[in-house]
């Protein structure tokens, strides 16, 4: 559909366009007026060759416009009047053209948005359209999309251009000009000719969520004026981007908007650049370096609704930065106080003084019987891409082992929480397709279980398990006891029976490891995927 703001700027090139309403409708179809037609109803614009079919054409309820090349006098009840210039089979042929320009244009537009296409290309097809200079960006003002073929010699643009996101510096203009407000609070078209930051006029449309702003798109009114077809024209185009500031930025989000998109290049490893992410840490309020871990759950059955498990760990975690990647909940968590806890997180660890966030992602994790990979601890954020998969890796193999239950599971300090730290060996072995677990198997370590596993099978004992928890425990009888529910005395006297038997000695260091190590891979392969 067309505007009358539009149809009237299309009709300028065929003669002198005279408009006696205020109002703004929209048309669907354009018809030449034949009396004995019947009209089509209000949607449709008639065009008319004389004052009679006009008065005709409004005594039905339908709109007209009068055409008359001879004419300098206007019809007060045409909606618009086109004088003076090509006959009217010229201009319903310019409306038909323009009727199909636009209509073409929308379809391409929502193309792109149904189908999947990003901003960028929703601009790129936009831009002759839109004339002037047009950017997008995100509640941490990092560049989305901007009108490539459209140039602007603004000192903003050129830097935001350039660095990908709004410097600080600038920012800090936005801040002293109270932009931020409005972009927050005010609906519609917010336009600026002030000049005080941008050397043009600027037409700012951002979207909002329920405590600030989401998308913002800015045009720089630097090749045409924002008149009302301009207006009309942008705010087609900012229909179809409204549709990504609701997918990507939904009300009910509890996590802050601002370090959302911030976050997801950060662990995507789509920003690298060590000034960037100083840069955007500090708009995000995220610490450049502190003991930083990174947690990963994502459903596998659907069980739970993304958006409520979402809106559980931020309100559980917090202040921890929690954010949704790739159909999976991300924790961000730099809240430990505990400068020795290296793997795992201390019970006096929290700053809000309650159990650690471990403690209680753990508790959550078991009601909704959910499992969580975490990445090893890290200080310095730029490595967050790493963890990010360490964290997603050891949430698959974590996964594996919940549908493969096995007695000799992967050591962990919680009973939902997989480390990567705790799953090195089941990554290796299920990187290299199974040439590690066949090397390592056919050691001489691996020989000498897999005799004491058919041993046991003949024998119905269980040396193979008392083994691994006899290493797994250091060698102390009294904890080996305690765990397999025996007397110590008895611990030593099976571990001999078993060093004898098949001509080991545990008291070797090196070969104690190569046990350890014989024990993991053995498990390893036979977890399933859980891709």
């Amino acid at each position: 559909m067309l505007t009358l703001n539009i149809i009237e700027h299309e009709l300028r090139s065929v003669g002198r366009v005279v408009r006696t309403s205020n109002a703004n409708p929209s048309f669907s179809a354009f018809r030449l007026f034949i009396e004995a037609t019947p009209l089509a109803g209000p949607d449709t614009l008639y065009l008319c060759g004389t004052r009679d079919d006009v008065h005709k054409v409004v005594s039905q309820d339908c709109q007209a416009i009068y055409v008359n090349a001879e004419d300098d006098s206007p019809d007060d009840q045409a909606i618009l009047s086109v004088l003076q210039g090509e006959s009217t089979l010229i201009v319903f042929n310019t409306l038909l053209d323009a009727l199909y320009r636009f209509a073409d244009w929308e379809r391409s537009m929502d193309a792109v948005r149904l189908g999947g296409g990003g901003l960028q290309e929703l601009l790129d097809i936009s831009s002759s359209f839109l004339q002037n200079n047009v950017v997008i960006v995100d509640p941490a003002l990092k560049l989305l999309a901007y009108t490539k073929d459209v140039p602007c010699d603004d000192p903003i643009t050129v830097e935001l251009i350039a660095h990908g996101y709004h410097t600080e510096e600038n920012i800090n203009k936005f801040k002293l000009h109270k932009r931020f407000k409005p972009w927050a609070e005010e609906d519609g078209f917010i336009i600026n000719s002030t000049f005080e930051i941008c050397k043009y006029v600027t037409v700012v449309r951002s979207f909002k969520t329920r405590s600030s702003f989401s998308i913002i798109v800015i045009m720089m009114c630097n090749v045409a004026q924002p008149d009302d077809y301009l207006l009309d024209v942008y705010e087609l185009f900012t229909k179809r981007v409204e549709f990504y500031a609701l997918r990507d930025y939904p009300d009910d989000k509890p996590a802050g908007n601002a370090a959302d998109s911030f976050l997801k290049d950060l662990f995507l490893g789509a920003v690298r650049n060590e000034d960037a992410v100083l840069e955007r840490a500090r708009i995000a309020g995220i610490p450049r370096e502190a003991r930083f871990c990174l947690f990963y759950i994502r459903e596998q059955d659907g069980s739970v609704l993304k958006s409520r498990l979402l809106s559980d760990v931020s309100r559980l975690v917090a202040p921890a930065k929690t954010v949704l990647v790739d159909e999976a909940v991300v924790v961000l968590c730099f809240n430990c106080r505990n400068d020795r806890c290296a793997l795992h997180c201390a019970s006096n660890s929290c700053p809000l003084g309650c159990a650690s966030l471990s403690a209680r992602l753990d508790d959550m994790l078991e009601r909704y019987d959910l499992v969580c990979g975490r990445s090893s601890k890290f200080t310095n954020l730029i490595d967050a891409s790493r963890a990010f998969d360490q964290a997603r890796i050891a949430f698959e193999i974590g996964w594996g082992k919940r549908l493969k239950e096995d007695k000799l599971s992967i050591p962990r300090n919680w009973s939902n929480i997989i480390s990567f730290d705790s799953c090195i060996v089941d990554y290796m072995v299920t990187s290299t397709d199974g040439k590690a677990a066949e090397l390592i198997g056919g050691t001489y370590a691996g020989h000498v279980l897999e005799a004491i596993r058919k041993q046991d099978d003949v024998s119905r004992t269980n040396n193979y398990e008392f083994l691994y928890e006899y290493l797994r425990c250091e060698r102390r009888a009294s904890v080996v006891a305690s765990k397999l529910y025996m007397h110590r005395n008895n611990v030593k006297y099976r571990i001999n029976r078993i060093e004898d038997q098949f001509g080991i000695d545990t008291s070797d260091p090196e070969l104690r490891f190569n046990f350890l190590l014989a024990y993991r891979v053995r498990e390893a392969t036979i977890v399933p995927s859980a891709q």
